[in-house]
């Protein structure tokens, strides 16, 4: 079944990672761009989730014990990726029961969430989801698209962001500043991500001269 990609906000909130090995390793590493407080919560931790809680200046927080019913508490949502298969469905099913959004690694039916396969450039993020049924054909699509994706893209998102308010008070039709972004996007990618506060000037006078 396709998954509807939903993308939210999750910086600030805070997930609980249940494991510390390679699997709980690679949940941080994906998640950690996305600002959230990442708990993980093992017996014993692999020196990488070691190293990387150390060098995230506190975002990272590791509780070397077993984990408790107690650790669901306060949290938004829930990995289980510990190599027992029985607490992982214990998990799940008390994540169930308070409608907490919990990943189990690799067992999808015991997941309300996925994990996408994800491409990041500052604040541009593509997911890509088989719906659980093929991962190795969303990792092939993902590779694919990385080869076709213009440099500089995620600086040039953040850059025409920037340009909204002087769009904006320069135009007032909406149909005219559509067409103006769409230049300064087309603009932008055949300079490799950068665009002048000047040439979106220009651009726009261009347009509003009707040329």
């Amino acid at each position: 079944m396709a998954y509807f990609p939903f993308f939210i906000d999750i910086k600030g909130q805070k997930c609980l990672i249940a494991g510390g090995g390679m699997v709980a390793y690679r949940k941080v590493m994906v998640l950690k761009d996305y600002g959230p407080e990442i708990t993980v919560v093992a017996p014993h931790m692999i020196p990488q989730l070691v190293e990387i809680s150390q060098e995230e200046s506190g975002s990272i927080h590791l509780v070397e014990r077993l984990f408790e019913d107690s650790d669901l508490e306060g949290v938004d949502f829930v990995v289980a990726g510990t190599d027992d298969e029985a607490l992982n469905r214990r998990i799940s099913q008390m994540c169930h029961e308070r409608k907490l959004p919990v990943n189990v690694v690799d067992v999808q039916d015991e997941c309300s969430f996925i994990f996408p396969a994800l491409m990041k450039e500052k604040d541009i993020t593509i997911g890509i989801s088989t719906g659980g049924s093929s991962p190795i054909i969303a990792q092939e699509l993902k590779k694919r698209f990385q080869k076709v994706i213009p440099e500089g893209i995620g600086h040039l998102s953040a850059e025409l962001g920037s340009y909204r308010k002087l769009v904006k008070s320069r135009v007032d039709q909406q149909p005219v500043r559509a067409e103006i972004f769409r230049e300064m996007a087309d603009t932008g990618i055949r300079q490799g991500g950068v665009l002048a506060e000047d040439q979106v000037l220009e651009i726009i006078d261009k347009k509003l001269k009707g040329l």
